[in-house]
Parts: structure tokens; sequence; C-alpha cells
């Protein structure tokens, strides 16, 4: 691992970056996927609760993992600290090759006002990063009273360029009510930004992975149940950009034929020799439909058919079962 710090030219603003080395025995991952965190800390501190746990977390399942301190303080403006965010990101993407990043897979990910921060980059920022991930995020313009600081209303901000979003809170969150999530949501949801949304039904604010070692010592920021946020979010992530290419051995892949069928996900149907040449005839438009939507693929056919009946028609659905039923005998 390369561990690195690299100072801006402000006092306490910094990148931290945990980057994982090359290796002749890892040649699949030559470039990876990046997570750029910003810590809570109601824009006047930086978390490190939600700071090198949350970074290390994300290494260990792959990612390059980088933490901004960004410019806090009463008397410092919104518009510092956002600054501070741009040129971060930029930085990743400048050093793509030198820090070993895929730059077209960079997400920002922020805690309660680092939501607020990452989500002002998401949505106001002309280089975007190609993905979001927001804990118990201020989003609504007044938060910035309890703050005490002018903030922009990112929900005010979305447009259909924003990138995809996966967000989570509490609804007994007291500290940033849980509809500052759930208008992010809807904002989304109207310009047609793919989304993924938790509200865990108890929790309190600032729960950071949830566990033990980010608690503080505090029994109420340890909670299981909230903790399952980053479980889903590596999932999603992996939805939305792929996992890491591995070869595909049709000999080493196996698989039990009782599994095989409209129920079966798309993407285990077609990692199947027969049962890919049988959905390409019937759905010719399949490849490009997961190109456009990866997320599909982790569908089956028969929620396609639920949801998206114009492109999985109750006919074809009738023909695959059929079809995919002689395989399995």
């Amino acid at each position: 691992m390369n561990y690195f710090v690299k100072e801006f030219d402000k006092d306490n603003v910094r990148i931290t970056g945990y980057v994982h080395d090359l290796s002749e025995e890892l040649q699949n991952v030559n470039k990876r996927p990046a997570i750029l965190i910003f810590p809570g800390g109601g824009y006047s501190m930086c978390s490190d609760r939600e700071a090198e746990p949350v970074a290390l977390a994300y290494m260990a399942e792959g990612y390059q993992a980088f933490v901004l301190r960004y410019s806090v303080g009463q008397e410092i403006p919104f518009s510092e600290s956002y600054d501070d965010a741009v040129k971060a990101l930029n930085y990743l993407k400048e050093h793509g090759e030198e820090l070993h990043i895929d730059i077209e897979k960079i997400a920002v990910a922020g805690f309660s006002a680092g939501g607020h921060l990452a989500a002002s980059v998401a949505t106001m920022c002309d280089v975007k990063p190609s993905a979001m991930i927001l804990g118990y995020p201020c989003i609504l313009a007044s938060m910035g009273k309890l703050l005490k600081k002018e903030l922009p209303g990112v929900n005010e901000e979305v447009t259909n360029k924003t990138p995809p979003a996966f967000i989570f809170s509490t609804s007994d969150d007291l500290a940033v009510p849980v509809t500052n999530s759930l208008e992010f949501a809807d904002a989304l949801d109207q310009h047609g930004v793919e989304f993924e949304l938790h509200i865990y039904r108890k929790g309190q604010h600032g729960l950071s992975l949830a566990k033990t070692f980010t608690s503080s010592g505090k029994r109420n920021m340890v909670n299981p149940a909230v903790a399952k946020w980053f479980t889903s979010s590596i999932t999603w992530l992996k939805g939305i950009w792929g996992d890491f290419e591995v070869e595909d051995d049709s000999e080493d892949f196996e698989m039990e034929k009782s599994v095989l069928g409209i129920n079966t996900p798309v993407t285990i149907l077609l990692n199947h020799e027969h049962c890919k040449k049988i959905l390409l005839q019937k759905l010719p438009d399949l490849k490009s439909m997961l190109e456009t939507n990866p997320m599909a693929g982790s569908y089956s056919l028969s929620v396609m058919n639920r949801y998206s009946p114009e492109n999985v028609t109750d006919a074809m659905l009738k023909e695959l079962e059929v079809e995919l039923s002689k395989i399995e005998e």
C-alpha cells in the first residue's frame, strides 16, 4: 500500500491517499475505481470517525481511497469548502495514471455536512464524479440555519446529468431530518437519475460505519442494522461499475441446472453457454439494454417482464420459460 498526504495551499486542507500498489499477482486490477471521502462535522470540523475507517473499509474491497480534509470553521463560507472539494476531484482525475485510478470510476462519498459537500460536487461541478454515496446527508438550503452558514439546496441543483446516488439515513435522525434524503431522492427521480435509497428504522446521527471501532465508545453509535449500508454500497457500486474482471473459463464454470430459469438473474444466464444463446436469439437487444443499465443484469426475466413489459413481453417470457426448461432437463 502507498500512503501519502497531499497538502493544499491552505492551512489544514489536505488529501490523504490509501493506494494499492501494482503487483504481478494482481494483473486484473492495474487500474481501480476510487472513492473520495468528505467527512462530516457540520462544516466546523472533519470527523475522524468518518474519515480513515471508511477509507480503509473501501480499500479492503479493492478500491483506491482518499480522504479530503476541507476548509471548515464558522467564518469559512461554503464556497471555500466547495472549491477544496472540486480541486480534490480534479487532482484525482489529473493524477489518475500515477494513482492507478480508473478516472471514469470515481465516486464521492460524504456524511452529514460532508454529504452536502459530496452532493454539491456531484450536482454543481462541471467535472463530475461518476457516482456519489451519501450518508445521512444535509441537502436542503434550510439546513444552513442550523449550521449557521448559507448553503445551496442541492436538491434544487439536480439535472439529468447528475451521476447515480446511493443514499442512506435513519427515520428518527434528529440532527438531519430524513426529509433531506427523501427530497434529494425525489429530485433525482424527477430527473431520471438512478439512485438507491436506504432508510433504516432507528439510528443515531453520525453513525459512520455503525461499528464498535467507529463508535467513540458510545453504545448508541453501534447499530448492526445500519452497518449493513456499507455492504449494500459495495453491491451498488459493482452494479453500476461492474466488478474486477476475471477470465470466463467455461470448463471451470459449473451451475446446477435446477437454478436456470426465468427467475434466475440475467447475468447468471449469460454465463451459461446454452442460456446465452437462447437469450440473445429471443432478446436481440439485450446486450444494448445491459450496456445502458448494467444493474438490469441482476434482475430475472420475470422481473424484467413485470417492470419492463415492452422489452420482455408475456409471450417472450413464456417462450423463454419453455426453452430454458429444456436445458434443465
